[in-house]
């Protein structure tokens, strides 16, 4: 069975990868664009599941 982070992090990974090659011309660029958005979408999703824990 396949855990929900794992699913989560291999979401934001493609995601990110995409964004970078959409938007971005060099290198640099997108690679700095690929982090900010991996770790904004790893983090977010993080941090939002962990504000709705104590609800049912």
């Amino acid at each position: 069975m396949i855990d929900h982070s794992l699913l989560m992090i291999w979401y934001a990974l493609l995601v990110s990868v995409f964004f970078a090659f959409l938007w971005r011309e060099d290198a640099k660029g997108r690679r700095n664009l690929f982090l900010k958005t991996f770790l904004i979408l790893v983090v977010g999703g993080i941090a939002l599941g962990w504000l709705m824990y104590p609800f049912p």
